[in-house]
């Protein structure tokens, strides 16, 4: 009897000092590593501006994910793409304010907007403008990756301005519309600006290859009318110098 007794107490002895610690052990585990989640940050964002017509891709929020420059992932956040300023914003779940993320932590967002077949997943490039001096950074819609690339930025101009009345004064209105510039990226980065829908324009841009891309385009019956003839065009372009 004494020795189950004994039993006993050794076993209470070690619920009550070994298993706290492994409880605080774990504690201190799960803790960690919520702390180790990865995080967006940027600044609150209060960018107004009164207009004709929207400043972003998306008008309403959107589910999205970042993948941060550290190779780490943020999932399921709700974002903006503002393609007047070329950034994107971040709904904080926590504060519901509004927040214009640090650009240089973003590698690569998507975003799911409603009634796409497909999600738009954008890249932070930078790229050599053919032809020029200039370099852009920007955050660039893929299109078609390949031995080259296809890219879009979604930008949002300004056109001009619109005079309204309001309690008696007089003031202006930006007028927005949506303009996105396309860029074949070649393998050594350097870029070239599509300037319109049409074949002669990719003969302007590989004039070495305009006989092989003529007689591809033709096979194919394929008019550039649209993005997603360019789309098309460009995986022809990439076949003809590369395959």
């Amino acid at each position: 009897m004494k020795k189950r007794f004994d039993i006993f107490l050794l076993s209470l002895s070690f619920i009550l000092v070994v298993c706290p610690a492994e409880l605080s052990a774990q504690f201190d585990k799960d803790d960690i590593t919520l702390k180790r989640e990865p995080k967006l940050s940027g600044e609150v964002y209060s960018f107004t501006m009164q207009a004709e017509g929207s400043y972003y891709l998306n008008r309403n929020w959107s589910d999205g994910d970042v993948l941060l420059a550290t190779g780490e992932k943020v999932k399921n956040e709700l974002f903006k793409y503002n393609g007047f300023l070329d950034e994107l914003v971040w709904l904080n779940a926590k504060t519901y304010q509004p927040v214009k993320v640090d650009k240089e932590m973003v590698e690569e967002f998507t975003l799911y907007l409603p009634g796409e077949r497909r999600p738009f997943v954008f890249q932070n490039i930078t790229i050599d403008i053919a032809l020029s001096a200039e370099t852009k950074n920007i955050f660039a819609h893929s299109l078609y990756e390949g031995e080259i690339s296809l890219v879009a930025h979604r930008r949002i101009i300004r056109t001009g301005q619109s005079l309204r009345s309001g309690e008696g004064t007089l003031y202006a209105v930006a007028r927005l519309k949506p303009e996105p510039v396309f860029y074949i990226v070649m393998p050594d980065n350097k870029a070239f600006e599509v300037r319109r829908f049409s074949r002669r324009s990719l003969y302007r841009i590989f004039p070495d290859h305009r006989r092989e891309l003529r007689s591809a385009f033709r096979d194919r019956g394929l008019r550039i009318r649209s993005e997603n003839d360019l789309i098309q065009a460009v995986d022809v372009v990439d076949q003809v110098l590369f395959q």
